[in-house]
Parts: structure tokens; sequence; C-alpha cells
């Protein structure tokens, strides 16, 4: 019996989540279905996300390929065009109206005339590219034709290409590309590339925009020396030149910078908008215009709503790849231990679950003892905590003390009037969960390499206070909260530290002025001459190894 046959059940269920046609009794079935049963929630996240790759991959994947083109057009016309009948002409002209005619159509043939000279002597002194020109010559080496390539004695054409040996190439614009061994690449045009394995030096001398696409980057460079090389782990980008690294994943998948005006919280990168309640208050932002102040209380408290999901795994907040939450805070937590429960003072910076149960995403200030979901596990007096639904595992929250040890700040430090950059990721490839503050990792544990968070879902989330606890304030925020960011894969460390100094310039995490508009789909990452920028294969970004 295969999997799709022992958990039928649940495939029926998830058919009809991915349909929209779910019902509420349907969605109790699953719950039970799922319970305490690993392989069933192995077997239905990888069933939703399969239905959502096919979704994403709707539409084939198309080549543009640019082709230079130079039409002539040659129109003739009878001269005796005046002596012809006329065709839907509803009235006579007078003699001064067709003799301005015929004065226009005079200066218009005089004009015709001497474009057709002009475009002559373009032709005489510049002739035309054929349809597919060269892109340039080898210089030492052997091209070996992979796909649509195609190479006359020396000269090279667009086309796919391998090298066994190293391969030099003279462009058409005077540049040159220097091809490692076993290098597996496109050739686009005289300025655009595709490395898909290997290494290649590109050596600028024309001052024109180079294109270097590479796995999940795209790499653009003017002048000097600049070397790609991609490999099984990563790819590094280094030079004597300055460069932009177009990652192809940056953008968050929720952005609340709470410069907007108003009564609602806008999403400036989806569509989670906000419904702040009246403990939550704007006043100056930490960064931009705007901030919220939270005042301790069961209304401290920004509903950004459920994302759109219906069951686990479904909706904005779930997540495949990993999950970032960012926000900048100047916390007033008081630390508060327990006293007659093992819980002590809890304040909520983000928080999602409400019907999702474990399923739950949370980044907070706590103080509590004997907690048997805190993986590594003790007791952890003020700490900021990070919890996830990690399949395989159960949910966990991974404790960052605030104790001043190992680098680590007091609360007291943490409460010192400045603003504080939080971020906790998770990463499912290496399965690295970690949370850091001021752009340095504060804790860190790792799971099994490939380990997914089960998330999503139709719990609703907050900004400021737990979803759960609508009509007290046990788990409220004390303090101001700026620029929240929810990302459906893990930040990099290059990343985390980037956005901390972008915001110590007044800029937001993406390098930019703040303002109360959508983010772009395009950012960039400066290359620095000679520095090295190991890029993440899978989103794009510079990372760093821990």
């Amino acid at each position: 019996m295969n999997r799709s046959e022992r958990f039928e059940e649940v495939r029926a269920i998830a058919d009809d989540i991915c349909a929209g046609t779910v019902t509420q009794m349907q969605l109790q079935k699953l719950e039970s279905l799922l319970s305490n049963d690993e392989q069933a929630q192995r077997f239905y996240l990888d069933y939703i996300e399969f239905h959502f790759h096919l979704k994403s991959n709707a539409l084939p994947k198309l080549e543009i390929v640019r082709r230079k083109t130079f039409v002539d057009e040659l129109i003739m016309r009878p001269t005796h065009a005046s002596n012809l009948p006329h065709q839907n002409q509803p009235y006579e002209a007078s003699s001064e109206k067709r003799a301005a005619s015929t004065k226009r159509k005079f200066y218009l043939a005089g004009g015709l005339t001497v474009l057709c000279m002009l475009v002559v002597y373009l032709i005489i002194q510049f002739k035309p590219l054929p349809d597919e020109p060269f892109i340039g010559k080898i210089v030492s080496g052997e091209l070996l034709i992979d796909e649509n390539g195609n190479v006359q004695n020396t000269l090279v054409y667009p086309g796919m290409y391998k090298t066994e040996r190293p391969v030099e190439l003279e462009l058409r614009s005077g540049d040159s590309l220097i091809l490692s061994a076993h290098s597996h690449f496109k050739l686009f045009n005289s300025t655009e590339i595709e490395l898909k394995s290997g290494e290649v030096n590109v050596i600028s001398h024309s001052n024109k925009t180079i294109a270097i696409s590479a796995n999940a980057s795209d790499i653009q460079m003017h002048s000097g020396k600049l070397t790609v090389n991609i490999d099984s782990d990563a790819t590094s980008v280094s030079g004597n030149t300055k460069a932009k690294i177009f990652p192809k994943t940056w953008r968050p998948k929720h952005f609340w910078n709470l410069d907007d005006v108003g009564d609602r919280v806008m999403d400036f990168a989806g569509r989670a908008v906000g419904v702040p309640s009246s403990g939550a208050q704007r006043i100056d932002g930490l960064v931009g215009k705007g901030a919220f102040y939270f005042d301790n209380g069961k209304h401290a408290r920004i509903n950004v709503g459920s994302g759109g999901g219906s069951a686990p795994a479904t909706g904005s907040f779930s997540v495949i790849d990993g999950v970032t939450i960012e926000a900048l805070i100047k916390p007033l937590y008081s630390g508060e231990g327990p006293t007659t429960t093992r819980y002590g003072e809890i304040d909520e910076i983000f928080r999602k679950d409400q019907s999702d149960k474990d399923h739950r995403i949370l980044l907070s200030f706590q103080n509590d003892r004997n907690k048997s979901i805190v993986v590594p596990a003790g007791d952890y007096p003020e700490s900021l905590s990070f919890g996830l639904y990690i399949l395989g595992q159960g949910y966990h929250e991974l404790k960052l003390p605030l104790d001043g040890r190992d680098g680590r700040p007091t609360l007291q430090q943490l409460k010192d009037g400045n603003f504080h950059h939080v971020a906790a990721t998770y990463d499912v490839e290496s399965g690295i969960k970690a949370i850091y503050i001021d752009g340095k990792v504060g804790a860190l544990y790792r799971y099994p390499p490939g380990s997914k968070v089960l998330s999503g879902g139709a719990g609703l989330a907050n900004i400021g206070n737990s979803p759960n606890a609508q009509g007290h304030a046990a788990e409220a925020y004390a303090g101001t909260i700026d620029e929240v960011a929810f990302y459906d894969f893990a930040l990099t460390p290059f990343m985390v530290a980037l956005h901390y100094n972008n915001v110590l310039m007044g800029l937001n995490y993406y390098g930019s002025q703040p303002s109360a508009k959508a983010l772009p789909y395009k950012s960039h990452i400066e290359l620095t001459p000679n520095k090295t920028l190991l890029l993440d294969n899978i989103t794009g970004l510079p990372k760093d190894n821990f």
C-alpha cells in the first residue's frame, strides 16, 4: 500500500482544501487524523506543497531571445491617384482646401525623400547586422556545443556550451570571458551570460553593463574584473570592481512598517491589513514616520488576520523553505517571574495561532520555569522566546537568555531607551533555528536538516498580544514596536546584520528611505571591490556560515 492509499481520507480532505470547498466538519476530521500521527502530518504537508508547486508552475517557462533586425518598407502608389474615384468622401472640398492638401502632400513627399536618402546613407555607412550575429570569438581552448549553440571557425553564436578545459572568449564588445574547465553556460548576447556550473572570469573594458545570471542571483558589473563560481553549496562572487547582486528571493511575505495613517495598518508586501485596538496607539517612528505604542493592556494588539488560511499549511503564514520574524522594539517588559504558576510575565511581539493550537508561531519576551517544550531544555528567566511547530519534532521554543553572558544583552540593556532590532529565523534546509539581537546571533539550535514547518491555517495573527487572549492582558506587550516583517524563508546572518545596519542609518531594512508605499519587486545588494560574497543557491542572498 502506497502513502496515497494509506492516507486516503487525508488526501480527500486536502483536495477539498486546495479546491476551496472544504467544510468545518472535514477540518475537524482532518485535525483528528493528523493528531499525534507524524506520518499523516508529513503526507499532508507534502501533498499541500505538491499542489502549491503545481499552481506556481501552471504557466510554462518561456525563453526570450533578443534578436537585432533591420526592416526596410517600400511603398509604391500611382502618381495619378488624384484622378481615381473618391471613396467614402462625404462632400466636395473647396479649391482652397485642395490647394492646402496638395501643399501638405508636397511637403510630406519631400520629407519622405530626405528620410529615404538618410536611410540609404546609414545602410551604406553601417551595414546591418545579420539576424543572429556572432557574440565573440574563441581566443584559446575549445567549446562543446550543448544546445542550440553554433561555432563557425572561431566565431561563437548564441546558445548553450560546455568546456572540458579552460576557454577564453573575446566578445564583440571588447570584453573577455575566461571559463574554467567543466563549466556549463549559456550565451544570450555579448552582454548577457547564464552560468549553470563552473566558473567564469569577466574582464570588462567597454564600460557596458554586463549581466551574469547564476542560480538564484543576477549580477551586474560595468568595468574591471569579476569572478563568479558555482558549486553545490553556494555561489561565490568576487572582484576588483563594484557590482550589484539581485537576489531571486528577498521580499517579505508581509511588511507592516507602520508609517501609514488612519484606522488600518497597511501591509506593504502582502494583503494582511491590520486592525489596531485601543491599547495600540500611533506614535513617532523608530525608523520612518510611524510606530505603535502598546500599553500592556487587554486591547494592546494589532490584529493582522489569518493570511487567508483555512487549514494547516494554507494561507500566507504557511511556510515551506523556512520562516523569519523581524521587528524593531523599544521594550518596557517587566521581566516578572512566576508566582503561583510556572509562567511569569509574557510580552508578545508577534504571535499566530488561536485555532491552530500547536501549529503556532510566536516571538515574545518570557520568564517561565519547567516548560517541557523548551529546546534546548532548561529554565530561562528573562528571555526572548521563538516558537515553531517542526514536523517530526513537535512544537518547541528556542530561548535567548537576557543574562549579559557571551555577548548577549541583559533586559535592562534592552530597556535603555534606544530601539533594538530582533529577528528570529528557521531554515528548513540546514535545520538551523536562531534568534538575533542587533544583528548578532544570540541563540542557536540545529534540528535534522530538512525538518519542515507546519504552520498557517485559520488562526489569527497579532502584533503586540496573543490572539487567544482577547479579553485579558496576560500576554500584552509594553513599549514600542516598529517595522514588523514576516518572511516565508530564513534570512541569512549576513542579511540580518545588513538590515540592522540599514536601520541605524535611518533607512528601512532594504536600504531605502522609509515610506508608506509598497515594497518594490526588485532590490539589489552592493558588492564592494576586493570582497567575496557567498550566495545561497535557493534565495540568492549573501550568507555567512555559523
